[in-house]
């Protein structure tokens, strides 16, 4: 027979109520069984921050980096980096909004001159920054290019923690994106050029080794002395070293980017020459990472070719043997921009002329005669 509920045995072991006016709680315990590592519990969502809240907090901490207050500054460089990490993107938005990128440069700037003692107050707000980018056409953000700003960026470049290298890196390549001036004003910071080299020789990460070629090639395409500093750290072996080893796209395209405007200095080019990989791996990356990369790499090669003098025709005899010949043909077959397919047409017309001069080498194959080919070049 079963026993009605209020009679079973153990029924008020098992349960404890409490009554609290006419509602009724009921405080039951939870089986082992149910208390697994794996059973999530469920956050309300987060309440958006206000416009009113954003102006507020912004005016706070310009008025704590107006009194040089560093303690409080930290609590809310912690504030702003919580916030954007709870409530995401709408968060960030609102802040920026109302001024927050402003704000954190400004307290930047004014405790980079100070001890080290705010280091860490200057490493949050560099971790807020660069998690937001990219902030170059943010309101604000050129305070990072002050001297006391870039020569801090600077040594934590070339800090021991990869973090704050990363987070360095990643506001040195907005700043430099503003002004050129900029560029010159970080060149001349003791240590600047050789850390940026080292950020991409330490393989700190991907993102930072992009970051930081991308700043090699604002620099570089600035002026002829700083290509000169740049190649004397030894970028070229640098570069040509992680094409052969570096299997991802976009870290290929960014350092045939620089490739190609060091060729634009004497210093450079003449580097370039004498590395004899260089020939052998543009050739082999037309047509095989993408579109950007087969233009840097013919424009690599025209501009050795063409400003080689009296060794020209050992280059395109090497870049020859390579299948230099039948890479560009078919690169004008399928197509490609205007100013590549000139290059490619320019650099074949010559290859051709020395064909005749390759061909006598053991080094080629049946397939150089190439006796179906239409069109003479």
């Amino acid at each position: 027979m079963v026993l009605p509920w209020g009679s079973r045995g153990g029924a008020r072991k098992r349960r404890n109520q409490l009554t609290s006016g006419d509602i009724s709680v009921v405080a039951t315990k939870i089986p082992v069984q149910l208390r697994s590592p794996r059973i999530e519990r469920i956050q309300s969502p987060c309440v958006p921050l206000t416009t009113r809240d954003a102006a507020e907090i912004c005016r706070r901490l310009e008025n704590a980096v107006a009194r040089e207050d560093n303690a409080v500054c930290f609590e809310i460089v912690i504030k702003i980096k919580n916030l954007g990490r709870e409530g995401g993107d709408t968060n960030k938005k609102c802040l920026v909004q109302n001024g927050v990128v402003s704000a954190l440069a400004s307290c930047f700037e004014k405790f980079a001159v100070a001890r080290e003692e705010h280091a860490r107050l200057l490493e949050e707000v560099l971790f807020v920054l660069s998690s937001w980018l990219p902030l170059s056409r943010t309101e604000g953000f050129s305070k990072m290019g002050s001297t006391a700003s870039l020569n801090r960026l600077v040594r934590f470049l070339n800090a021991t923690d990869a973090k704050t290298r990363q987070n360095a890196a990643f506001c040195i390549r907005e700043v430099i994106a503003i002004d050129k001036r900029y560029v010159y004003a970080l060149t001349d910071i003791e240590g600047a050029c050789e850390g940026l080299v080292m950020i991409i020789k330490d393989s700190v990460s991907t993102s930072s080794t992009k970051s930081s070629l991308m700043t090699i090639y604002r620099a570089i395409s600035c002026d002829d002395k700083i290509a000169a500093k740049f190649v004397k750290l030894g970028l070229v072996g640098l570069i040509t070293e992680m094409i052969v080893n570096n299997a991802e796209k976009s870290v290929c395209e960014r350092c045939l980017i620089v490739l190609n405007v060091v060729c634009d200095n004497e210093q450079g080019r003449e580097d370039v020459l004498r590395n004899a990989l260089i020939v052998p791996l543009l050739v082999k990356k037309i047509l095989r990472v993408s579109d950007l990369a087969t233009q840097c790499s013919v424009s690599t090669l025209w501009k050795l070719w063409k400003k080689n003098g009296e060794d020209e025709d050992r280059l395109l005899v090497e870049a020859l043997q390579v299948g230099a010949f039948e890479k560009l043909l078919v690169l004008l077959q399928v197509g490609c921009e205007e100013k590549t397919k000139e290059r490619a047409s320019d650099l074949l017309r010559n290859l051709n002329r020395c064909r005749n001069d390759i061909e006598k080498t053991s080094c080629v194959d049946s397939s150089m005669h190439l006796k179906n080919v239409k069109k003479s070049f």
